[in-house]
């Protein structure tokens, strides 16, 4: 599938930060708090209804510039003849082989998400005659679970799909745009997904996620956010498409938070800059978004 081509845009200059941050605690894995961060930040926009001042709008990095190095640990070849028996053994043999290494982050993800499922049971049944083959898949699997965010971040928000959501064109034979509510519905689920996960609920399919991830490519974040860019240089008003680009927002913010402490450098710049060329909405319209609240890590 051909990608899509840079658009050469650039970046503002004074940093508005986006309301979705303030946000997360009311989504996911965690409890309710008290509003008070999101309150804050009503006495200080007021009534604000335009964008903040920008030259430039900012291009997302390019994917190779943001996948984290992941190391893979590997066990001997011996050793994996000893898993005969183990459903692991099949995992591990395709994580291994020359596709497996050159695996898409989301199939590399999807590979260690079957790993982290299957082998504690083998662990649990080598354990007795063959007590250092159990304590090394025990060590890869704590491995495994260690390297879960940053596989997370690989297969999401530094992935083809994601930047394809943030970009303002498309090119021939790009994906195909969807409706905001599967752009949102699809946000909606990965979020629930990776929640499970960080949480230790492994369980995946694998065929769901990569349409999920199709379907947040079909999104048109970057669309929207360009017209708001440009509308702003001149008369300004409010556009009532602002709550759909909030919307979908939101679900990226909450993304973001959970991957916190893995997140680059370089995303964290591209997220400031493009935050701070994020367009005011009606406060009245945040309010609305207090509403929205899954159980933790539920999946609808």
């Amino acid at each position: 599938m051909l990608r899509r081509r840079d658009a050469e845009i650039q970046h503002g200059s004074n940093p508005w930060p986006l309301y979705i941050v303030l946000l997360v605690s009311l989504y996911g894995c965690r409890p309710d708090e008290p509003n008070t961060r999101f309150e804050a930040y009503l006495r200080r926009t007021g009534s604000t209804q335009s964008v903040a001042p920008a030259d430039e709008l900012k291009a997302p990095p390019l994917v190779g510039d943001l996948q984290l190095h992941i190391p893979l640990v590997t066990l001997d070849t011996l050793d994996l003849v000893r898993l005969s028996g183990c459903s692991v053994q099949a995992t591990l043999g395709k994580r291994y082989s020359s596709l497996g290494r050159q695996a898409k982050p989301s199939q590399r993800l999807l590979l260690e998400l079957e790993y982290l499922r299957r082998a504690p049971s083998c662990t649990d049944l080598l354990r007795k005659d063959h007590t250092k083959l159990a304590s090394a898949l025990e060590a890869a699997w704590r491995n495994r679970q260690q390297q879960l965010p940053a596989l997370i971040f690989n297969a999401t928000l530094a992935s083809d799909e994601y930047r394809s959501f943030w970009l303002p064109t498309s090119a021939p034979g790009d994906y195909p745009p969807v409706s905001q509510a599967l752009v949102v519905s699809a946000l909606t689920q990965i979020n629930q997904h990776i929640c499970r996960w960080l949480h230790g609920d492994y369980q995946a399919q694998n065929r769901d996620f990569e349409v999920l991830l199709s379907q947040v490519a079909g999104g048109d974040a970057g669309a929207l956010l360009q017209a708001f860019f440009l509308r702003s240089r001149g008369p300004g008003t409010v556009d009532p498409a602002i709550g759909r680009l909030h919307t979908m927002l939101t679900r990226i913010g909450i993304l973001e938070e959970r991957l916190s402490p893995v997140l680059p450098l370089q995303y964290l710049q591209w997220m400031d800059a493009h935050n701070g060329q994020m367009p005011a909405a009606d406060p009245a319209h945040h309010r609305e978004h207090i509403a929205y609240s899954h159980p933790p890590c539920s999946i609808k």
